[in-house]
């Protein structure tokens, strides 16, 4: 006797709504790492060289999650001067979600600088609304370009 088998199954993608706010859940951030892809990129028009930033967020175990905040990025040239400084509500779901990189499982950020440097200095922070604002190390990302001379 042969007996043939067959599932038949449906499938449907989950509508992403991005993360929301919850008090109990335990996997919030606890620390922020400038991740090791950020760099800058210069184009063919020096005046339109881009920081390009990934952020990451780690919970209690080390672990990259997303996060339900406001997030400061800045960025300053090698003088001290302010080069950009932004912010960036990831309260808001929609852009959260346009934020977050799920292959780096990092928030992608891309800055213009205005113009070619030799290296800026990054920093980031992320207050997800409890007592604890998490700031990140300071990072200097060098610009590998062969245009910048020393």
């Amino acid at each position: 006797m042969f007996f043939l088998f067959s599932v038949v199954g449906c499938s449907s993608s989950q509508k992403q709504t991005g993360p929301s706010r919850v008090s109990n859940w335990a996997y919030i951030p606890s620390s922020i790492v400038i991740n090791p892809l950020s760099r800058i990129r210069t184009n063919e028009d020096p005046t339109k060289a881009s920081v390009i930033v990934h952020i990451e967020l780690q919970d209690g175990d080390g672990f990259s999650c997303r996060g339900v905040g406001e997030l400061l990025i800045t960025i300053t040239s090698a003088s001290g001067n302010n080069v950009d400084t932004k912010t960036y509500d990831l309260g808001d779901p929609k852009r959260n979600l346009e934020l977050f990189d799920y292959v780096t499982r990092t928030y992608r950020i891309e800055l213009l600088t205005g113009a070619e440097v030799p290296f800026v200095l990054v920093r980031a922070s992320f207050d997800g609304g409890d007592s604890k604002t998490l700031r990140s190390k300071e990072k200097e990302l060098i610009n590998n370009s062969t245009s910048i001379s020393n």
